[in-house]
Formats: structure tokens, sequence, C-alpha cells
């Protein structure tokens, strides 16, 4: 129970990862039901990952079983392909019978001391930064209610950081 229940984050990320989606709406139990979670970010913010690319417009999917809507972007071929996934969750599907300040420090609790792990301070109720390895980075946010994440996976994602929480700030403001 150290880690925040990764299980739902990374069945939805699985299922984004694999392109599987399922039409629909959002149906969570949160309001705002028709939120895109495309216009959570600006192109031009998301071309800041990508100096010399132009980023085509992000593509959402759903998994409204889970209350997990996405926003994918993609740029970039071979090695230096990236792909930034902007997620927006209703934590009372992820984490059935938690309530809200269970979630916040489970997510707080996710932070491993001596990593590149970190607490975000200023964003939402809660937010990590936490890299899976050099080319994984996440940074994921409580706010109004939801859960929130940006996630960017390419080569030297870890080294981003101050981006992708940049960006998740952005997303947080929108939200």
């Amino acid at each position: 129970m150290g880690r925040i229940n990764l299980t739902a984050f990374t069945l939805g990320l699985a299922l984004v990862a694999t392109g599987a989606s399922l039409p629909g709406r959002f149906d969570g139990t949160v309001s705002a039901q028709a939120l895109n979670p495309c216009a959570l970010l600006t192109t031009d913010e998301v071309d800041s990952l990508a100096p010399n690319t132009n980023v085509a417009a992000g593509i959402a999917s759903s998994v409204p079983a889970y209350g997990y809507m996405t926003c994918r972007y993609t740029w970039g071929t071979g090695v230096s392909r990236f792909n930034l996934d902007i997620a927006v969750a209703d934590p009372s599907r992820m984490f059935a019978g938690v309530n809200p300040d269970q979630v916040k420090q489970r997510l707080l609790a996710s932070v491993k001391a001596e990593t590149s792990d970190a607490v975000i301070s200023e964003i939402g109720e809660a937010a990590v930064f936490r890299p899976d390895s050099v080319a994984d980075a996440t940074a994921t946010a409580l706010v109004k209610g939801r859960i929130l994440q940006v996630h960017l996976d390419g080569l030297f994602a870890r080294e981003r950081k101050d981006q992708i929480v940049g960006l998740l700030r952005a997303a947080a403001g929108r939200l």
C-alpha cells in the first residue's frame, strides 16, 4: 500500500498505449461529463516538448467503465518518438470505497525517498511527479475531485520534469 494503487492507472495507460478505446461519453459521477481532455492543453503548450516539430492535435479516447478519459499527442519517429497523454479519471471508480482524503494520502505516499519522485506543491489537493524510467515519467494530481495525469513516454522523459509539471499545472487550471 506504500504506492498509490496504480492498477487502475496502469490499466488505463495500457489501454491507451495499445490504442484501445471504448466509444461514449465519460459517465463518471463527477460533474462536467462533457469534459474534453484535449482541451486541457493548447497545441503551443504541447509543442514546448517538441521544439523542432509541429505536434498534431491530440486524439481523445475514453474507458467509461473506469470513468477514464485521455488525450494522446504523438510526434517523432523511431527512438525519437514521443507520446504525451493527458488523462482525467474519476477516483471513486478507480478506488472504490476510498474517500478523497485517502486518495490524497495514497497519492502522496506513492513518492519514494531517495528517488527522482517528488511531491509537487500548489497543484490541486495533492500532486506528485514519478519517473518510472529514463523514458517514462508521470505527473499526477488530485484536482477538483478528479485524478489528472500528464504522462510522457519517450527518451529522456525523466529529465523533462519541469515541463511535465508545467503541463500538469496548465491542465489543472483548465479542469
